[in-house]
């Protein structure tokens, strides 16, 4: 296996005979492939890679980076000239993250040598007057040629082609327009965001009856790349003779695309997404004139924004001669859904004459989402006698019968803006003044586990709000629901509001149906009941719990940071300061999660190590600073009172293990700390593997500035 997790095997009789014809690597003979820059490297002292002209001078990531953009086109991919590429497999990672673009490296055990097809000569050996000769990656000891590895920049990699064909040890050019899979669909690139383009493909989910395409507007049309590094604006027929291999007749395409701000390419644009729609005969779908669509990584679905950055509609341009209405729905919520998978969402409630599932103590069992909202008494109008509302009782086991009703949004609530002298939301990043709801509603909330033990226990979060929604159909299929009443000021609808957002869950930004129920408000919420999804699409009551808080409690720790919420105290506030932590003096490493540290040397323990570091700012949790402003919030259980009573200070996330320099390190003995000699500084992971050994090193004698 190589440093990709694939086998590298020995490529042959495709390009190459089983044993071509090579000689060792001559610069003045290589072959150059437009738009792949080429960098020739060689072993140095110690391992490490050196230019061949300039032996003395090991290169890191940032050297050889700087290497390619001296000599190569900025949209240029690298291929490295060395052998053995892919042990310096992290190196050359960093390069491609550096530079944004792929970078090719041979494998482990291959030696590069230049090659001649010999189907082209027709003799047996290279003759001395033969053209370029090809670079290829050959087995050691088969003498066979082994692909290129293509590494991409760690934090777009995929697992989608790259720009260049590698095959039988070559690089070749692709050829046509470029093109990238979905999953129902294509995206069409052009050189300049091939690799964005390959990632955020890469992320989008499969689908239900709709075809995507990903491309660019440009100009009043369609913007399409080829390999060959041109690129040009096409009409809609010239954009759907491209799409013939996609069974659009009859379909609903779903265009991926951001629209031009000129009102003027905005109706070519409109014109040519006609033309499409009539020669496709698809349904074509787009976000409203001005707008964009983009991906919601949480749900690997897209999104439909207007002009404004508000959540909008997908609009439809359908065929003159369309047969029948869509099978999708163009939800508020902009999303795009099957017709008949959201008309088969139901919320069932006990139906007359049938066991009730409410509480013993004679409460009603949940509401229903169709029932109307409560009045200013807190009763509810009278249903309507119509024999079709409800729908007759279904059985759903155990002698209880249903009444199913289709799932519909609850009314909105009226705003009003509160003043900047308002109590506190809760986080800290939820400035005073927003607009809040001016009277009583009702709305559902998505639940993790059992509802039953999210009434008792809380709900697990790992955030200071509880996003809050009144159309149980935008929960995620197959979800179970709590439903609450939220008085007046307790809620914060997402679409107006007033902060920065951060980028953790600015995909719920600008949602009509979405609201923010923040911490400190929580006492203004009471839970109505639960319900669980059965499967098939129907919400079943399973709790009755009208009247009790909703609370928000501490999210498993591998979703947070020690069981505390994202919005904490950071330590310190600028600068670098110094922190302590104890380790186990045998050789355990570093906890997984999270470790405790200290502002001040603790007392030495037996059998434990304690090393001083160096912390820069922001990169530990104050947990006293913490403990401090979640002591208003008393509807949040976490874990921060155990922590404070334990008389932990600081704690640092793994992430930042990497982050943290250890300056000195001392051993209990004696009663005292003393401060162990021969330690080199260094980050945190690496000084602790040294530190913690079987063999006791050497400590220096006490002294004052030690013990």
């Amino acid at each position: 296996m190589n440093g990709l997790g694939r086998t590298v095997e020995p490529m042959g009789g495709n390009g190459l005979d089983r044993v071509p014809a090579t000689r060792r690597f001559d610069p003045r003979r290589h072959r150059r492939i437009a738009g792949l820059y080429d960098l020739w490297l060689a072993p140095g002292a110690g391992g490490q890679l050196v230019v061949p002209t300039a032996p003395g001078r090991p290169l890191d990531a940032r050297a050889v980076a700087t290497l390619v953009r001296h000599g190569a086109d900025a949209a240029q991919d690298v291929r490295i000239l060395t052998d053995d590429g892919a042990r310096h497999l992290d190196l050359f990672t960093e390069v491609a993250g550096l530079l944004g673009h792929d970078v090719l490296v041979s494998p482990d055990g291959s030696d590069i040598r230049h090659a001649i097809d010999r189907s082209a000569t027709g003799s047996a050996r290279p003759t001395a007057d033969s053209g370029p000769l090809d670079a290829v990656p050959l087995d050691r000891v088969t003498r066979q040629p082994m692909d290129w590895l293509v590494l991409q920049p760690p934090d777009l990699a995929t697992s989608l082609p790259g720009w260049f064909a590698v095959d039988d040890g070559l690089v070749r050019p692709r050829t046509g327009v470029v093109g990238l899979p979905l999953p129902d669909g294509l995206a069409l690139a052009t050189r300049a965001d091939f690799v964005t383009r390959r990632a955020t493909a890469h992320r989008l989910g499969a689908s239900t009856g709709v075809v995507t395409v990903a491309v660019t507007a440009r100009s009043g049309g369609f913007l399409v790349g080829t390999y060959s590094g041109t690129q040009d604006v096409h009409s809609g027929g010239q954009l759907a003779a491209l799409l013939g291999d996609l069974p659009l007749y009859g379909a609903d395409l779903r265009l991926w695309l951001t629209w031009p701000s000129d009102a003027d390419e905005q109706a070519r644009l409109v014109a040519e997404v006609v033309e499409l729609a009539e020669t496709t005969g698809a349904t074509v779908w787009t976000p409203p004139a001005g707008g964009r669509a983009e991906l919601i990584d949480d749900r690997r679905d897209l999104r439909a924004f207007d002009p404004t950055g508000a959540v909008a509609a997908w609009q439809a341009h359908r065929p003159r001669y369309a047969d029948g209405p869509s099978t999708l729905d163009a939800t508020p919520e902009g999303l795009l859904v099957s017709r008949r998978d959201r008309e088969r969402i139901v919320v069932a409630s006990p139906a007359a004459g049938a066991v009730d599932t409410g509480s013993a103590d004679g409460h009603p069992g949940p509401a229903r989402a169709d029932d109307p909202a409560p009045g200013p008494d807190g009763t509810s109008p009278p249903r309507s006698a119509d024999p079709a509302d409800p729908a007759p009782p279904t059985p759903v086991g155990d002698g209880v019968a249903v009444a199913e009703q289709p799932a519909v949004p609850l009314p909105r609530p009226a705003l009003v803006t509160e003043s900047r002298r308002a109590a506190d939301y809760g986080p800290p990043w939820l400035r005073r003044g927003q607009q809040v709801n001016a009277e009583t509603f009702e709305a559902y909330v998505l639940v993790e586990g059992d509802p039953a033990r999210a009434v008792g226990d809380g709900l697990p979060g790992v955030e200071l709000f509880v996003p809050a929604f009144l159309d149980p159909r935008s929960a995620p299929a197959g979800s179970d629901l709590l439903r609450v009443r939220i008085s007046p000021g307790g809620a914060i609808p997402m679409a107006v509001l007033r902060a920065h957002v951060p980028a953790r869950f600015k995909y719920v930004l600008g949602s009509p149906d979405t609201y923010l129920l923040p911490a400190a408000r929580l006492d203004r919420v009471r839970l109505v009941g639960g319900f669980r999804c059965d499967g098939f699409s129907r919400l079943l009551p399973t709790v009755d719990a009208d009247g009790e808080p909703l609370r928000i409690r501490a999210a498993p720790t591998s979703r947070s940071v020690a069981g505390l919420p994202n919005d904490v105290r950071r330590w310190p506030g600028f600068g670098t300061r110094q922190a302590y932590a104890l380790l186990p003096a045998r050789s355990r490493g570093l906890p997984r999660g999270w470790l405790p540290l200290y502002q001040q040397r603790p007392v030495a323990r037996p059998g434990r190590l304690l090393v001083e570091v160096r912390v820069p700012a922001g990169r530990t949790v104050d947990v006293g600073a913490t403990h401090t402003m979640l002591a208003g919030l008393p509807l949040v259980r976490s874990r921060v009172d155990r922590l404070h009573r334990a008389g932990v200070d600081l704690v640092l996330a793994s992430r930042s293990y990497d982050r943290i320099v250890v300056q000195r390190a001392f051993r209990a003995q004696g009663g005292g700390w003393q401060r162990i000699a021969e330690f080199t500084p260094g980050p945190l992971p690496s000084a602790v593997a040294g530190l913690q050994s079987a063999v006791p090193p050497r400590v220096d004698p006490p002294s004052t500035g030690d013990t």
